[in-house]
């Protein structure tokens, strides 16, 4: 999470006319969300004052104490969320929409954050190329295993980063880069030798 993530949310959504209130699916986003570090505020916690106005007026003290709000799915039908998301509204809390999307700019961030305070900082470019070394055999011993995958792509952002980008020039290089490949000319894959890297059509004074 970065400077402008919420830190304790308030967790909105259908409970009227749903079997057990929804509970089940609370505590089921309450959960997800708070292995992502947020302090959550769940409404299937807080206890029942009667009525559906005096449940009401609980929440809403409960959801001026968050910075966010996070909506779950569903939350359109209902009258409570509805109240709940124009308080935060006018209260300027953050807004987020369940499930969240996975955001590279703030996983940047987070990562580079960790990777300073783990690895020092500099570009260290000869040690993290050593680390994708060996993180490349271990994808080929492991026979293409994802947590291996993972752990390629996580330094190569790494390297990126200490390279002087930002997460933003990052997260646009990678989208520039799939722009241009998409655009340029490759072989029929039918026709490549199996386990040689097939390689774009090269025109003469093109950059790579």
């Amino acid at each position: 999470m970065n400077a402008t993530t919420p830190k304790r949310l308030y967790l909105s959504g259908p409970m009227s006319g749903i079997a057990d209130n929804n509970f089940p699916a609370f505590h089921e986003w309450a959960t997800a969300l708070r292995s992502q570090g947020y302090e959550v505020v769940n409404p299937a916690e807080i206890e029942e004052a009667g009525t559906w106005e005096l449940c009401l007026r609980n929440d809403l003290r409960e959801l001026c104490t968050c910075d966010g709000i996070a909506l779950m799915p569903g939350w359109e039908g209902s009258k409570g969320a509805h109240l709940e998301l124009h308080v935060a509204h006018r209260l300027g809390m953050k807004v987020l929409h369940l499930p969240l999307q996975f955001d590279l700019v703030s996983h940047l961030r987070r990562q580079a954050a960790f990777s300073l305070r783990t690895f020092g900082p500099g570009n260290r470019l000869q040690g993290v190329l050593d680390h994708l070394r060996k993180e490349l055999i271990e994808v080929e011993q492991s026979g293409g295993a994802l947590s291996e995958w993972v752990d390629v792509v996580l330094l190569a952002l790494d390297g990126a980063w200490r390279a002087g980008n930002t997460p933003a020039q990052i997260a646009d290089a990678i989208a520039a880069k799939q722009a241009k490949n998409e655009a340029r000319t490759w072989p029929d894959w039918r026709t490549a030798a199996p386990g040689k890297a097939i390689e774009h059509v090269r025109h003469e004074s093109e950059a790579v």
